[in-house]
């Protein structure tokens, strides 16, 4: 399913491509699947199977992680998912704020030509952050674990198609925006702009982002004047692959420091 909502989303590119891009697809769009690869393998070898790293857990800090408390399989599931949801908002506000964060996940927001493959283009270091966040939440609420890889699985589809150099009619963009995360929003949050490269933190949902007051739309005619990337690093540099995973050396620290 991963691999197929990536695939699904490069061939809607190629018929039907959004944007000229600025520069020459095929290393680049290397360049990010690589790092995905090597993400899932240093993922593979650093985390251990959810049953076993909760007893980890449990004897590391000498302390009995309580039981998930919901019952009803509707109402457990409706609860752990919006709770993994906001998780994902609040981590990746965090992932702005934070300078010490920021160095790292700019490294995702540095692609000058976003498309599918920009989805997974993520520093390692900030991939085992935030994977080590996300499940030693699950474990020590005893969060489902069907339930948080459904989420998984929802987070990664909906990154595919809301990086995708592709549009959504406008009709469905409506239709969606207010309850979850679309192409059009997410293109706002890679925009060059400080403002507007802080704004749509969502995930999946849309509704945290109007909640905190982080929710900002543009009409189509401005859409197609988005600039992505970072303004501090240089936007042909960003397509090497040493580049990318030295972004965070390379953000200038007066930058990081903002």
């Amino acid at each position: 399913m991963l691999v197929g909502s990536l695939l699904a989303v490069a061939l809607v590119e190629f018929c039907r491509p959004r944007r000229r891009r600025e520069f020459p697809a095929l290393r680049r769009r290397l360049g990010n699947i690589g790092i995905w690869v090597l993400n899932i393998v240093l993922a593979a070898f650093t985390f251990s199977p959810p049953d076993t790293f909760r007893l980890q857990l449990e004897t590391a800090l000498g302390v009995a992680f309580p039981s998930w408390p919901i019952a009803n399989p509707w109402l457990s599931f409706a609860t752990a998912f919006l709770l993994l949801d906001l998780l994902q908002y609040a981590v990746h506000r965090c992932q702005h704020a934070v300078p010490f964060l920021w160095r790292f996940h700019a490294m995702h927001h540095s692609d000058p030509d976003v498309d599918v493959t920009t989805s997974v283009r993520h520093h390692p270091i900030e991939y085992l952050l935030a994977t080590g966040f996300y499940w030693v939440t699950v474990l020590a609420l005893d969060i489902p674990v069907a339930v948080a890889l459904i989420h998984g699985l929802a987070v990664f589809t909906a990154a595919a198609v809301t990086h995708g150099n592709t549009r959504l009619p406008e009709w469905l963009e409506r239709l969606l925006q207010p309850v979850v995360i679309t192409l059009d929003l997410h293109l706002v949050h890679h925009s060059i702009s400080y403002d507007e490269a802080n704004a749509n933190f969502g995930a999946v949902l849309s509704v945290w982002d109007r909640l905190f007051g982080t929710y900002v739309r543009l009409p189509r005619t401005q859409q197609e004047r988005i600039v992505f990337g970072v303004r501090e690093l240089p936007r042909r540099e960003c397509l090497k692959p040493s580049a990318m995973l030295l972004t965070p050396w390379r953000i200038p620290r007066a930058v990081a420091l903002d």
